[in-house]
């Protein structure tokens, strides 16, 4: 027969063929098929032909003998349909590549499997009946039959894959052995010494630093002669290097000649790579990137022969309705993934549209591009492995991506996410994707990097919670909410975990009509993110709330427009920043919160509310330093760019210095005319108040002002016409004649220091209201309670240092007993804390037995009705009776 083409069409007479079924459960017809079709391929290969294609129709095959394509050859189905037969095994194949087959293609057509008509509950097959695979690359091959997965430009592309109950494509490598530590087919393990080897003459050299195999490794093996590599691998399970080797270091390799000699080196070689075998070496020896020398127990080195998958390309596929995955990579290298759709994968675990998992760090250098992955339980799994590209694809429903800790070098590149998510745990790269209605983890798996960059998450999330200090960057993405957010989607925006990371250039906008931020963060963490030039956009939700939380931190450079009040936690400044708001208080301190916030070099640009607004501070520390502070539009001359209720501020400290403060409006720049010396300190100096901006505080923190220069006259406070009548004022402090005479003085200076007010003196069995203050015995005392009290009919001991002690007023209070009461009688309860005592209000004989008072307000004992009162506690802020002389006379 002569032959006048490349293409060869299978002759069904000829080979005994059918191409149509009637009955899917005919083991003879699918026998047949199988024999004859197999025949015929290894006969057209033979002949020489570079393709073979089917006549259009359906051909059983045999669930025990799969079709074996051949090397330079196409398997054209030519749009027929190789449909498994129904069968009970748990492990099948209609398409088997196990003859180390290079430059072969499958194409144009479709393969089906027997899912819906399979036998789920044959007697001695594995339960979960997973194995029945589309085309496969066997992980149990018989190298004494030139059997082996060892293949080289393996295309699939054009084909239909449906209803198998495993996978579309499995590709496995196998696991060539050649000798290991723990069981060695020879009579040597790997073992090693300290030291290293010269890798220009193979000489051995001391060094501390690292360790070297003390045997020859043997690359005799016919199989390493065969294929011309090799590579130093882990134990058979896990793959797992050994505990006491460190697996993330590189090795060298020295090869040796039959002779002895030195023949070649490679440095700086991975562990699971594969090895080229050097022209004429027989030998070779490892160095070891580590000091200590491992025991045997924990070596788990292997030198191995494996044969892998490699430049595969599956290609225009359209893969449904498998029950274990779509495609598995369980130990292939150079793999790629192109322009497929798979979707409704799901009856047996993991469900996924691809699956690297088994074989672990075989499985190397793949690519992801340009498919329709959706609607199956999981699209893509990674599990261990280097080099894996998922670029330009569109991923949709169920869970998109999960990457365990294992893996190494993940990039997502340039995809479409919707209503799905991904979690990846191990080193990444995550940038250029359109990113919609998902959810996006860096997980805590692994402390490698992750780099997140230039993505787009509209409706969707990003939470980072890796274990280790800045080894994840956030940069160049924008995250925005609008009134697609679905509440099904668990938040949108970005959460930062405990661990501090760094963000630049970022842009967040919109809010989320839940209790959900748009920018949340872990207000416990102890050390605090750096962002830098992020922009936050319309953030504010409709009742003024912020929608992103404040956490420790350093801002540098960011922008805050219209966000909605925001809180602050721990730690935090803010640096270069810009601010601009309206009708809301823009920052509210109303908490135990926070320990230090400081703005220093920003831009704050107010419209008719506050830029801070104390409202409760214990103990935290707030500094505005050089920051301009500009209303250009204020409605109000009572409105203060920093103000509070003033009576819930429970301690803290305010420091500006080097502000600048400018209003439309006579604005108050700082109005706290209520508080208390000792509850909350203010420092303002170096400041610089324009167009009739002024403070309003209490006299007793004038004290902390000094070198403000308010329309242009310095410190005007410091100024009068008349010596000072009220207000508190230290030693040496100097009060200026604004009518200095020629025969007068230049002023007052404060002789004694203290209070010049005059305040009334303690009185008994008398209501007293919080901040309100007396003099007794020359010493001024105010009243502490935020709710109020009423004094003992008994003057207590007020202290006279140090300042700030604080004493009871319950001088004279007696305990409960059993007797008659009057109206006016006080009692301090056995069960009080000293916060509250109770008085008569109805004169009687009490019970026979104390009641029991539980901080009630009215408790009845006998015939004697109680009240409860609340004790003041009084608090030493200085002493009374400050003293001026005048100063300077004028000549």
């Amino acid at each position: 027969m002569s032959i006048n083409t490349t293409a060869y069409v299978l002759e069904l007479d000829v080979w005994g063929v059918s191409n149509t079924v009637t009955d899917f459960n005919n083991k003879t017809l699918s026998t047949a098929n199988s024999n004859g079709i197999n025949n015929a391929l290894t006969w057209a290969s033979q002949q020489g032909y570079t393709e073979f294609m089917f006549p259009l129709g359906t051909y059983l095959i045999d669930e025990t003998n799969p079709i074996q394509p051949k090397s330079f050859m196409t398997l054209n189905l030519n749009g027929s349909t190789l449909r498994i037969r129904n069968n009970g095994l748990a492990h099948y194949s209609v398409i088997c590549y196990k003859q180390n087959q290079v430059f072969s293609r499958v194409t144009n057509g479709i393969i089906q499997g027997d899912r819906y008509n399979h036998n789920y509950t044959t007697p001695g097959e594995a339960s979960t009946h997973e194995w029945g695979m589309g085309v496969f690359f066997p992980n149990t091959t018989d190298p004494t039959k030139d059997e082996g997965t060892n293949t080289l430009f393996i295309t699939i592309d054009n084909i239909e894959f449906l209803d198998l109950t495993g996978d579309g494509v499995s590709l496995f490598s196998n696991q060539g052995m050649v000798y290991a530590t723990t069981t060695p087919t020879k009579s040597y393990a790997i073992t090693f010494e300290s030291g290293s080897i010269s890798t220009t003459d193979g000489s051995l050299k001391a060094d501390s630093s690292k360790i070297r195999s003390n045997i020859f490794l043997d690359l005799t093996n016919t199989q390493i002669v065969k294929w011309k590599t090799f590579g130093i691998y882990g134990d058979v399970s896990y793959q797992s290097v050994g505990s006491e080797i460190d697996g993330t270091l590189p090795f060298d390799i020295i090869f040796y000649n039959t002779n002895g000699t030195f023949n070649s080196s490679l440095t700086n070689i991975d562990f699971f790579d594969e090895i080229p075998l050097p022209a004429g070496a027989t030998s070779a020896k490892i160095v070891l990137h580590q000091s200590n020398v491992p025991s045997s127990s924990g070596n788990g080195l292997t030198l191995r022969c494996m044969t892998i998958p490699k430049f595969t390309f599956i290609e225009k596929c359209h893969i449904h309705h498998t029950r274990r995955l779509g495609i598995a990579l369980q130990g292939a290298k150079f793999v790629w993934v192109r322009n497929n759709d798979i979707h409704h994968i799901s009856g047996t675990a993991p469900q996924a549209a691809l699956d690297v998992e088994d074989n672990y760090a075989l499985n190397q250098n793949l690519w992801i591009e340009d498919n329709f992955l959706h609607d199956s339980i999981l699209q893509l799994i990674f599990v261990k492995g280097k080099n894996f590209h998922i670029r330009n694809n569109k991923i949709e429903r169920g869970i998109g991506i999960t990457g365990y800790p294992g893996v190494k070098k993940l990039f997502i590149e340039g995809n479409y996410l919707k209503d799905t998510s991904a979690q990846i745990n191990g080193e990444c790269i995550i940038s250029n994707n359109q990113i919609h209605r998902s959810n996006i983890g860096i997980g805590n798996g692994t402390a490698e990097p992750a780099i997140v960059d230039n993505n787009i998450f509209t409706n969707a999330s990003l939470n980072v919670s890796r274990p280790k200090a800045y080894c994840v960057s956030v940069s160049n993405c924008r995250f925005t909410v609008d009134s697609d957010y679905s509440t099904a989607i668990t938040g949108a925006g970005f959460g930062a975990g405990t661990f501090p990371q760094t963000m630049t250039n970022c842009t967040f906008e919109g809010y989320l009509s839940s209790s959900s931020l748009i920018f949340d963060g872990d207000v416990n963490a102890t050390e605090g993110w750096t962002y830098s030039n992020v922009l936050f956009l319309n953030t504010k939700k409709p009742n003024n709330n912020g929608s992103i939380k404040i956490p420790n931190g350093t801002y540098i450079g960011c922008g805050f427009n219209n966000t909605g009040n925001l809180v602050t936690y721990k730690n935090v400044e803010f640096i270069g920043c810009t601010f601009t708001w309206d009708s809301y208080n823009l920052f509210s301190f109303s908490g135990s919160n926070n320990e230090l916030a400081r703005y220093i070099n920003c831009t704050f640009k107010g419209g008719t509310s506050s830029a801070f607004y104390f409202s409760a501070l214990t103990n935290g520390r707030i500094e505005l330093i050089n920051n301009y502070f500009e209303y250009p539009n204020a409605t109000s001359t009572s409105l203060g760019v920093i103000d509070g209720f003033w009576s819930n501020v429970t301690g803290g400290t305010l420091l500006l210095d080097g502000n600048r403060f400018k209003s439309n409006l006579a604005m108050k720049a700082v109005n706290a005319p209520s508080i208390t010396s000792d509850a909350f300190l203010i420092i303002v100096k170096n400041n610089t108040l324009d167009g009739n901006t002024t403070y309003v505080v209490d006299q007793t923190q004038m004290q902390y002002f000094s070198n403000n220069t308010i329309n242009d006259v310095i410190d005007p406070y410091d100024w009068a016409t008349v010596v000072p009548s009220k207000g508190f004022y230290k030693l040496g402090k100097q009060i200026r004649n604004t009518n200095m005479l020629t025969s007068g003085y230049m002023g007052w200076v404060c002789a004694k220091e203290g209070f010049l007010d005059i305040y009334s003196s303690w009185s008994a069995s008398t209501n007293y209201n919080w901040n309100t203050r007396i003099t007794v015995n020359g010493y001024v005392y105010y009243c502490t309670n935020r709710l109020g009290g009423k004094s003992s009919k008994t003057a207590p001991t007020f202290p006279t240092s140090p300042l700030n002690t604080v004493v009871s007023d319950t001088k004279g209070m007696t305990g409960w007993t059993f007797k008659s009461y009057a109206v006016g009688d006080i009692i301090l309860p056995t069960s009080s804390d000293g916060t509250y005592y109770y008085e008569s209000t109805t004169a009687g004989t009490s019970g026979t037995t104390e009641p029991v008072w539980g901080g009630k307000d009215n408790v009845t004992d006998g015939a004697v009705v109680w009240t409860k009162r609340l004790t003041v506690v009084w608090k030493l802020i200085g002493p009374a009776g400050a003293i001026f002389k005048q100063y300077g006379p004028i000549m």
